[in-house]
């Protein structure tokens, strides 16, 4: 029955009904005492048939298989409770109706041996039977206060810390009133009034303990089992259908894709060996002598002649006999004369280079020997050079310091007032690094 208590809490805001009963199942176990609920939780079930699942009867095995299927009652949490409690509140007002019936007869037999002992003078059959009933629209009173406190605070936050306190509040006021009436009636001070309510109490505790267990014991079991063959049971069935059928789609769809994925290796194994012959076959290509002699020509091409030339000695000595090998030797015999070629140009240009060099260092020299050299062509031609070489150009200075050279010889000319003047000279870690005018020793 645990799956249908979980549903029935899940289910709490959603039905009702399911509130009341409970709340009318909760003070009556109050005002009975807590051995009903010892002996209906464990109430002897009724033992499993080892043919009842073979039979059709699969009530009993969901039962002892609670546990496993406990996803399929989560999932039909809402519509078990609300199919299961009609049996619920059905078995509840049944052992509830039995304990009031029985509680009346035992309360007018209390009260009338209790009198006898604490009230004699109202010792009478008359006075235990109104105070039996009287007990009774008590109790019922109550009852019907429960399910309307659980009622009215449906969908507050804490739902069951506030049902918990609301029927606490109840249950201390119903005893009181309980008390009030024993002592109005038999004119009773306040202790022997609250022990002889204690005393029906305990007597109710055993009354509902005797008429309960039965009732849990036998009932109950053969309730639940058919609940579980009539409401479940079909549903169970319907799932697995439904879960055959999704099953099938699932292995038609696997083993489509199975079929799929089988089909997509076999193309990538033929992808795979396509692709090892191309490599085998690019690799060939270039060992062949055809590739290689390409490669020599673009390396000629793009003018390393010496490359070329390493190249083609390499070539003729791998591929003797070759089909390019006359071809290869009248390039090699090409490559060393344009080498040689090149060789000559380049000597000339550094020799005309340094020519160059030369005559505009003496064209320098010149002008500034007459004083029409510019500042400008001062710095282009110094800058970057050793004091070695500014020594071997102009001598020894007229002045000297740390990083500083001067001058006095008019050697530059200042366009702008065309007047002449010495040379600065500043030096960084012996290197030229800047030039200036000079004006005289001690000038800066």
């Amino acid at each position: 029955m645990i799956p249908i208590l979980h549903a029935l809490h899940r289910s709490r805001g959603k039905n009702i009904a399911s509130f009341i009963g409970l709340g009318v199942f909760i003070l009556w176990l109050m005002t009975a005492g807590s051995p009903l609920l010892a002996d209906g939780t464990h109430a002897t079930p009724v033992p499993a048939s080892p043919a009842s699942a073979d039979s059709g009867d699969f009530g009993q095995y969901l039962i002892d298989h609670q546990d496993d299927l406990a996803p399929f009652f989560n999932e039909h949490d809402s519509e078990l409770a609300r199919e299961a409690i009609p049996l619920v509140l059905a078995l509840i007002g049944r052992i509830v109706l039995l304990t009031l019936i029985a509680g009346w007869a035992i309360d007018v037999f209390l009260s009338r041996c209790f009198s006898a002992f604490f009230a004699p003078v109202y010792a009478k059959l008359k006075r235990a039977l109104l105070y039996a009933t009287g007990r009774l629209l008590l109790s019922l009173l109550c009852m019907i206060l429960s399910g309307l406190l659980i009622f009215l605070s449906m969908g507050m936050s804490n739902l069951a810390v506030v049902i918990l306190i609301l029927v606490g509040l109840l249950f201390l006021l119903t005893l009181g009133g309980q008390i009030w009436w024993v002592s109005y009636l038999y004119r009773m001070g306040l202790v022997p009034s609250m022990v002889f309510y204690l005393s029906v109490i305990a007597v109710h505790s055993v009354i509902a303990v005797l008429v309960s267990a039965p009732i849990l014991g036998t009932s109950a079991p053969q309730l639940w089992l058919g609940f579980m063959n009539q409401n479940v049971t079909s549903k169970l069935q319907a799932e697995i259908e439904g879960a055959k059928h999704e099953l099938t789609e699932v292995s038609r769809a696997r083993d489509d894709i199975k079929s799929q994925v089988t089909d997509a290796q076999n193309r990538l194994t033929q992808a795979e060996a396509r692709q090892q012959d191309l490599q085998k076959e690019i690799e060939e290509k270039k060992n062949s002598d055809t590739y290689i002699f390409s490669r020599i020509a673009q390396v000629r091409a793009r003018g390393d002649l010496a490359a070329a030339r390493d190249q083609l000695n390499d070539f003729i000595a791998k591929f003797p006999n070759g089909s390019l090998t006359d071809t290869a030797k009248a390039q090699l015999t090409a490559v060393n004369a344009d080498i040689v070629t090149q060789d000559a140009q380049k000597k000339q240009a550094e020799a005309d280079a340094a020519a160059a060099a030369a005559q505009a260092r003496a064209d320098l020299l010149s002008r500034a020997a007459k004083g029409q050299a510019t500042l400008s062509e001062m710095r282009q031609a110094l800058i970057g050079k050793t004091t070695a070489q500014v020594t071997e150009m102009f001598g020894q200075p007229s002045e000297t310091g740390s990083n500083r050279w001067g001058y006095g010889k008019q050697m530059i000319i200042n366009p702008l007032t065309n007047q002449t003047y010495g040379l600065t000279v500043y030096f960084t870690e012996g290197v030229v690094q800047g030039v200036d005018y000079y004006y005289g020793k001690g000038s800066q």
